[in-house]
Parts: C-alpha cells; structure tokens; sequence
C-alpha cells in the first residue's frame, strides 16, 4: 500500500462566491487575511510576510447559496504559530461584533469556529505542544472536545492593535462534510496512504505522519447529501502539496480515479465528489 510523505502540507482552498467584494472584504476585515492579488474575478489572500495563497475566491455567476446541505467543505482551519495569536484573534474577533459559532478544546488544539457571510465554515486555532497529545495504545487520537478556558486563553493576549493573520500562519486542516464516511476512510486512508488518526461511526479524520489530521470529514450533515451545483456557492477544490506527487499519481490511476493534468498540478475527484489539486 502507498504511504504519503509526512512533508506533505495543504495549499490553498478555493472557494466559489457569490459576492466577491463583500467574501474579500470580510476575510480582510474579520479574519485578518492579507490581500495579495486580485480582479474581477477572483481574489487571493494570504498572510504578511508569505507570497502563498491560503485562501482563493472565484467569482461565479448567477449565484446562490444552497438551501440544503450539500457535499464539500465543513471548515477551513487556519493554524496559528501561537497560543497568544490565537487570543489576539479572539479579542479582535470579539470587538469586530462578528458573531462566533463556538469553542472548542479538543485536547491536541484550542479552536475557534465561526461562518463567512455566505455560509463557509471557518476554524481559527492552535495547537498544543506534540508532546502532550494523548494518545490511545494503538498511537491514535481520541475525539474530545471540551468548553475552552477563556479566561486563561485570554491572559496571552499580547494587547497589541490587531493588523491581521500573523506570518506563520498556514491552513492547517480542512474538514470535508461527506455522504459517506467509508468512502472517505477508502480514499484517504488506502488510495492516498494517510494515516487514520480517530475514527468514530459518523466521522474519520486522516494525517500525513503523526499530524492529529490534515483531512476530517464527517456525515454529520446526513448521508443523502448531494452535490454541489455548478451555481452554488462553497468550495470548489482544496490543495495538497506532497513531494511524491507522481507516485501517488499512479497509485491513484491504479485504483480507478480519473487524474487530469493542469500544468505541474493535478487534479482528482475523490470517493464523495470533492476535487483535490495536488502540487
């Protein structure tokens, strides 16, 4: 079975949008991202101090937000270098009036869960020393999420004026809402050779090397989910940048998954319909 590097990391996330102005102008604002380019048809954001892209918004036309949930993207997680630049975006985040969805301590991250204005879901967190992960016998992690000890979070904050994502700040997981979770297991597990990292009946969380996970995904939406339509607005492909490219290009053909070439970038559809750009 292939085995993916454990250099592997994630590139940037695309998303289809409906209000390009407005989808720029809150991830600038809210979340703190650094524009780096854009046009009338898409916008690319970063932080300060990288020439990568973390987040890309493309323009479609004729818009709309589905009304029912549909197969792709749960969150993307931005993972910041520190614990106190995860309280600074909690006070900014609080005097911004942006409404937050919640918190959660899952025990290896503290994290931040919030939506953009057309429904894509965002975790802002931070991780926890490697070495006070718990893990089971079989070296896996538990699924556990607890309520975040604000205040203690909060005594890091630096007290500095917020001017943005600080540099060091990479997309650490993205957490796919799928239609089903053994599809997801056979596709990331055995056609990619990730690591299965928790693993409950509605949910599977998958990392390259001893990462807590690079990729979630969970049914939590149902299991009679659809996709997306060309006009909805949501994610349109995520990215993987892994230095084995092109073996896991054959392992992938080997296993039946239609690969097309895009300059030095491929592209695959995975067992639940989501497209991944691998560089």
């Amino acid at each position: 079975m292939v085995k993916i590097s454990e250099k592997l990391r994630l590139g940037e996330v695309v998303l289809k949008v409906g209000h390009l102005k407005e989808m720029a102008g809150f991830y600038q604002e809210v979340i703190g991202l650094t524009l780096m380019e854009e046009n009338d048809q898409f916008v690319r954001l970063g932080v300060r101090g990288s020439d990568e892209a973390l987040l890309v918004l493309k323009k479609i036309d004729n818009a709309v937000v589905p009304e029912v949930p549909r197969i792709g993207l749960f969150h993307t997680a931005f993972l910041l270098p520190t614990r106190e630049s995860l309280a600074d975006v909690l006070v900014h985040l609080a005097q911004s009036g942006y409404p937050i969805d919640g918190a959660g301590d899952h025990a290896y991250s503290e994290a931040l869960y919030l939506h953009d204005i057309e429904g894509n879901g965002i975790e802002i967190y931070a991780d926890r020393p490697k070495k006070s992960w718990m893990r089971d016998g079989e070296g896996n992690l538990p699924m556990v999420t607890e309520q975040v000890d604000v205040d203690d979070l909060l005594k890091n904050a630096t007290g500095k004026a917020f001017t943005g994502m600080p540099n060091g700040t990479i997309i650490g997981h993205v957490h796919l809402q799928v239609s089903d979770a053994d599809k997801a297991e056979q596709f990331y597990k055995e056609a990619l050779g990730m690591n299965l990292t928790t693993a409950i009946p509605s949910a599977r969380f998958f990392a390259a090397g001893d990462y807590h996970h690079h990729i979630g995904s969970n049914v939590w939406a149902g299991r009679h989910i659809n996709n997306r339509q060309e006009n909805e607005v949501g994610l349109a492909w995520f990215t993987i940048i892994t230095p084995d490219k092109e073996i896991i290009t054959t392992h992938l053909k080997q296993q039946g998954y239609e690969v097309k070439y895009v300059g030095n970038t491929i592209s695959v559809i995975d067992s639940n319909g989501i497209m991944i750009h691998f560089k």
